[in-house]
């Protein structure tokens, strides 16, 4: 029977973080104990501290990803790549912060988001500019850091050399263009006139490149796969996961419970995003629902009142519908692709289980 419900792959993610997160935190542990013995100070060892927690919060998404490519490409040298994997989640966690301080979340995970710590630091230390502008900074500081701690991870993981450079070469190719999505997306929030495809264009590069298609190709690349047809269908495969992905979290940011997205519910609408939800509803609203539209999205100060009649509104006009078929859609082109990537029929029922369960998940 088809698990058509994603419970399978719910629960290879859950036993992917019970594997990695012993070996997360002994990472980053070890850089603690470094940063110690340097006698870096205060600031610094807070700020490991602080990523430290952020990334015990994962959801391990990338990783497992990673793994099942690897698997499915035939590679056997599981606890190698296991060690491997974790490189993507300490860069997700490092990418994260500095997302957070742009889109001026308070929240990341349930707990405060690592500007808002550092802006209290700064209060408390009273540093000489701006407190917001110190823990933005500071963010950006750790954010780097955690870039560097997942080549570090990479480069010592313990692949052959060549094998190493072709896995980097992927990596360096699909963050560079995370880079450039994340400054589309900055730049058409709050636009007027936004095309679904340009917003998926920007979905694309700032998330479902990195969410999917490049642990996926760097899992193969680490088993030595070297067949195009595989590789292609690994793409394609990946290509709408991270659409499907990116797409429930786009309803999620609206319709989620706030203590299991954790983050306001709303704060996208405030920021003015102009995700797929608001692109559609311009062309399915009445006039009032258009009006009300107006008035909220990126609006600070808009009420949780405010939310809940967005949320009414995209569902009586059909909006909410469309996004989530739109989502499904992308569930089912990934599942054709399947058969291209492996033979194996346990490693076929976790993919398909575990791009279902993108859709299906809560948070």
């Amino acid at each position: 029977m088809r698990d058509t419900n994603g419970q399978l792959g719910k629960a290879y993610l859950k036993d992917y973080i019970v594997r990695a997160t012993p070996l997360l935190k002994e990472f980053l542990e070890k850089e603690k104990t470094e940063a110690i013995n340097d006698k870096l100070g205060d600031i610094p060892l807070k700020l490991i501290e602080t990523y430290s927690q952020l990334v015990s919060e994962g959801k391990g998404i990338r990783g497992a990803l990673i793994e099942l490519a690897y698997k499915a490409c035939g590679g056997t040298d599981l606890e190698r790549v296991l060690h491997a994997s974790i490189f993507i989640e300490l860069f997700h966690t490092a990418i994260l912060i500095h997302d957070d301080f742009m889109d001026r979340d308070p929240f990341r995970r349930g707990i405060p988001a690592v500007h808002k710590t550092f802006e209290g630091i700064g209060k408390s230390l009273k540093v000489k500019i701006p407190a917001d502008h110190y823990g933005n900074a500071v963010a950006v500081c750790i954010g780097d850091t955690g870039f560097y701690y997942s080549w570090k991870v990479l480069l010592d993981s313990g692949f052959a050399p060549a094998v190493i450079l072709d896995a980097g070469k992927i990596y360096a190719d699909y963050i560079s263009r995370l880079g450039l999505g994340q400054a589309l997306d900055l730049s058409i929030t709050g636009a007027a006139k936004v095309s679904e495809e340009e917003a998926l264009k920007v979905l694309l590069l700032k998330s479902a490149e990195y969410t999917a298609i490049l642990p996926m190709k760097i899992g193969a690349a680490l088993a030595g796969e070297e067949d195009i047809k595989r590789i292609t269908a690994i793409e394609n495969y990946a290509k709408c996961f991270g659409w499907a992905f990116q797409i429930q979290d786009d309803i999620l940011g609206l319709f989620a419970k706030e203590e299991e997205l954790g983050k306001p519910v709303g704060s996208d609408l405030r920021e003015g995003k102009n995700t797929l939800l608001m692109i559609r509803l311009r062309k399915l609203g009445n006039q009032a629902q258009l009006e009300f539209q107006q008035k909220v999205l990126g609006n600070q100060d808009a009420t949780v009142a405010d939310v809940e009649r967005m949320k009414n509104i995209l569902k009586d006009s059909g909006t909410y519908q469309h996004v989530l078929d739109l989502g499904w859609k992308y569930t089912q082109e990934g599942t054709s692709y399947i058969p291209q990537v492996t033979s194996d029929k346990k490693i076929q029922e976790i993919l398909e289980s575990t791009i279902y369960y993108m859709m299906e998940r809560t948070k």
